[in-house]
């Protein structure tokens, strides 16, 4: 097994990113990146585009969409399923994760104590108790790591851990534009070549861990 760096929380101009699919991908590679996951909001239409250029800059990159819902955010991550973020609601969120996992992704709880804001509300999780249940990775760190919700979130996660929930931590810069702050990355141990599929077996596997910079100290494992 090999432990490769990802950012698995990305934006670019076809949600309300800056970054265009290249400037996405360059970036990741300035920053050390084996690999990154296309979240775009509530849209799948920058993934083909950005998967080009992961291939033409040496980046892996892992299909993505961002449930953006006034109750909470969910990053799904793999481009198997076909669950129409419209329908998502606090009723049936569990179905709804459980369609996507059933037909090969990963789902992930975004920034769960987020404070909102007018462009993009919802960023708290108020899904009902029973989602930690179903998803496969929660964001133990999110943003900026000195983020005062980091603590809460971490706190949250491990406690999660002891009451036995199986549920990888990753790290979510919810990378929008590139600026000035502390950040981490998540990453993954794989087992085999590195591609998606090994990718998003390692974090239904709990492969993960949150280091401060790609082979730096662990911060979450």
């Amino acid at each position: 097994m090999k432990y490769y760096p990802f950012e698995l929380h990305c934006h670019t101009c076809h949600s309300d990113g800056s970054f265009t699919p290249e400037e996405l991908v360059k970036a990741a590679k300035e920053r050390g990146l084996a690999g990154i996951a296309l979240t775009d909001h509530n849209t799948a239409s920058g993934v083909e585009e950005t998967v080009e250029y992961g291939k033409k800059y040496g980046i892996l990159v892992i299909p993505g969409i961002e449930w953006t819902t006034f109750f909470g955010h969910i990053t799904v991550l793999g481009g198997h399923s076909a669950v129409n973020w419209t329908t998502v609601t606090a009723e049936n969120v569990i179905e709804k994760i459980k369609q996507a996992r059933s037909a090969g992704d990963v789902a992930v709880l975004a920034h769960p104590y987020r404070v909102g804001y007018p462009v993009c509300t919802g960023g708290m999780n108020e899904f009902p108790k029973e989602i930690f249940s179903v998803l496969d990775a929660y964001e133990a760190i999110s943003e900026d790591v000195n983020k005062p919700t980091n603590r809460r979130q971490t706190q949250e996660y491990l406690e999660l851990k002891r009451k036995g929930y199986r549920l990888a931590a990753v790290y979510g810069r919810d990378w929008h534009r590139n600026f000035e702050g502390d950040f981490a990355v998540t990453e993954i141990g794989v087992s085999g070549a590195l591609n998606i599929e090994n990718v998003l077996n390692a974090i239904r596997g709990g492969f993960t861990r949150i280091t401060n910079a790609p082979g730096g100290k662990p911060v979450i494992e």
